[in-house]
């Protein structure tokens, strides 16, 4: 992958992970979720069979930061075909759809591991949806 694609490529995700948050934070219902949510994330985007671009998500105190490349203390990693993290930051695709369905490389759509930090895992990852998935819009007829 040249370096201007994966220039491109976290320019795109880190706009789309900025405004899911920024769409939450108007809505004052996900406001203390938002604040509570303190992680440490790697996100590995699954581009190429043998190829995985990394970025990082530090939340804190409802500060969240975007980063290239891994962390080396992280609470959580994980890995998914950045069209299918699409698909689920947008609502389209469940967390058991992302957990048990199979990507375009035969492995599973949302894979994830603990993290070295020693914090719960599985309780950050239950929690991941809230923050990073947009929430339904409620149309009027």
């Amino acid at each position: 992958m040249e370096e201007f694609e994966k220039e491109n490529l976290f320019i795109t995700y880190k706009g789309v992970i900025e405004c899911i948050i920024d769409d939450k934070r108007k809505n004052p219902k996900n406001l203390k979720n938002l604040k509570k949510f303190n992680a440490k994330i790697n996100l590995g985007l699954h581009i190429h069979e043998d190829y995985i671009f990394w970025i990082n998500l530090i939340a804190n105190d409802g500060n969240y930061a975007l980063g290239k490349g891994e962390l080396d203390e992280y609470d959580l990693e994980i890995i998914a075909d950045p069209e299918d993290l699409m698909y689920f930051s947008s609502g389209e695709y469940s967390t058991l759809h992302m957990m048990f369905k199979k990507n375009k490389f035969g492995f599973k759509k949302l894979r994830y591991k603990k993290g070295n930090t020693g914090k719960g895992y599985l309780g950050i990852l239950l929690k991941l949806p809230k923050i990073l998935v947009l929430d339904k819009v409620k149309h009027l007829k």
